[in-house]
């Protein structure tokens, strides 16, 4: 058996919910950026952002985190041109005419539009990137009213 030495006491109780954050915009920082190679044949290599909340800009998420899988090289056309002009909508917002490698996106500060995925499938509801923009780019009324399906149900992907 292994000694703890931990005293309840000193440490708060984890309290915050693990709920999807709701569907908005939110300024967001690159705080991973890998390649990886899809679990699917076709899925080909695909580009893997961790995003977490700016706590200054909005104190009640900051440091929840949303991950958007870019399928830049997938097989099928449609996920493959969604996933790149994802990608270009990034690099447009950094104002980086080209990415050499993933690195340059590290520590990279935008605005992330997120969505609610319904449950579905034996997972809960959770969060889904929508969107990319520049920093200083402060979503319209019509934009922070995402339409977004009810909690329960299972979501439809825009390539099926």
């Amino acid at each position: 058996m292994g000694n703890l030495n931990f005293d309840a006491s000193e440490v708060a109780p984890m309290t915050d919910s693990f709920e999807p954050i709701p569907a908005g915009w939110y300024q967001m920082r690159v705080v991973g950026a890998d390649m990886h190679v899809g679990s699917k044949p076709d899925a080909g290599e695909m580009l893997k952002l961790q995003l977490e909340v700016d706590a200054e800009e909005h104190m009640k998420y900051g440091g929840r985190r949303a991950f958007s899988y870019l399928c830049i090289n997938h097989q099928s056309n449609t996920p493959r041109n969604i996933a790149r002009r994802h990608l270009s909508s990034i690099c447009q917002a950094l104002k980086k005419g080209e990415l050499q490698d993933t690195e340059e996106l590290l520590g990279e500060v935008l605005n992330v539009r997120l969505k609610i995925r319904p449950a579905g499938n034996g997972y809960d509801a959770s969060n889904e990137v929508a969107g990319f923009a520049a920093p200083e780019h402060r979503a319209s009324p019509e934009e922070v009213v995402a339409k977004t399906p009810p909690a329960s149900g299972v979501a439809k992907r825009a390539w099926k």
